[in-house]
């Protein structure tokens, strides 16, 4: 890949050393890294000027979000493409060589993403559907003990991604857009503080006759929630806040109205038992040898329930 092509665009909160081995394994591929740290002065910014001499921190004075925050690494480029890897993904072995060469060849492509696994190899979802209004409400609210969304649900967690091509959605952890595509989209949407994003985006591209396209031959390995660990309760807010965005900024008229009442039923209920569910294993987990883990882990599950029916409870309601 000739130099200059790609920059890389991470964008870090809280994520440590993760964030260094992602700027080091965008700029060990070629690529220009600009690193924005959410996390102002935790010192990865620091970390990733000595590990990655090349690389420039951006460091804004608030936490931007993720949607902000990339489209404040991608300010200013120059380059032809623009590679978005989460401070928790790992590129393969010339996977970017591959995602280049992929929009090379293909001009209506203009977004292109690798096959992800997680750090010990096994394979993990790559591709999804659009979010529709019954997958959202199946996988946040009540309405996911009933039937009636489930196999709306089952199909966009889980398409047939096929040998590669043109899919629907690619997972955010690992993008490579076009610039001047991205420039004509006018970024990501800001509304999204975290989470959808990249539905939106790739939504919005294919609107424009592009496609979104899989590449299989590449990889990526990705943890999976660096950012998020380090605050499950309000994050979990994030999430079902941009959902119900997503929803209804492709969604009219009625069908919004009969979106946001199926919500406001579902949800207070949902995460009622869903405070109880993990209430329950902490103490049944708390009362097994060996399990304090599984306990600890159901603790931090049940304090971001109680979150969300208190102090998050009006603005995820009101989203």
């Amino acid at each position: 890949m000739s130099p200059g092509r790609v920059r890389a665009c991470i964008v870090a909160y809280l994520s440590g050393d993760r964030a260094v081995a992602a700027c080091r394994s965008a700029g060990d591929c070629g690529a220009e890294v600009v690193l924005v740290n959410n996390s102002g002065g935790d010192g990865a910014g620091a970390a990733v000027r000595e590990a990655c001499p090349g690389a420039e921190v951006r460091t804004p004075e608030t936490n931007l979000g993720f949607a902000a925050g990339c489209n404040l690494a991608a300010e200013g480029a120059e380059s032809e493409f623009l590679l978005f890897l989460n401070p928790d993904a790992i590129l393969g072995p010339g996977a970017l060589d591959l995602l280049v060469e992929h929009l090379d060849r293909n001009p209506t492509a203009a977004i292109a993403g690798p096959a992800l696994t997680f750090p010990d190899g096994r394979p993990q979802a790559s591709v999804r559907l659009d979010p529709t209004a019954g997958a959202v409400l199946h996988q946040y609210t009540a309405w996911g003990y009933t039937k009636i969304f489930g196999k709306g649900y089952r199909e966009y967690r889980a398409p047939d991604p096929g040998p590669g091509g043109p899919v629907p959605v690619l997972m955010g952890s690992v993008l490579l857009v076009r610039t001047a595509l991205f420039r004509d989209l006018a970024g990501f949407d800001e509304r999204f503080f975290m989470y959808f994003e990249e539905a939106d985006l790739c939504r919005r591209a294919r609107d424009l006759g592009s496609t979104v396209d899989f590449v299989p031959g590449a990889t990526a390995s990705h943890v999976g929630g660096a950012s998020a660990a380090r605050g499950p309760g309000k994050l979990a807010a994030e999430r079902l806040v941009s959902a119900q965005r997503y929803v209804r900024k492709f969604s009219g008229g009625w069908r919004r109205t009969l979106f946001k009442v199926a919500f406001l039923i579902g949800f207070p209920p949902r995460a009622l038992l869903d405070l109880l569910r993990d209430l329950f294993y902490f103490v049944v987990y708390r009362l097994m040898p060996g399990r304090r883990e599984k306990a600890r882990r159901k603790a931090r599950e049940a304090l971001s329930a109680l979150r969300l029916l208190t102090v998050d409870l009006f603005r995820v309601i009101f989203a």
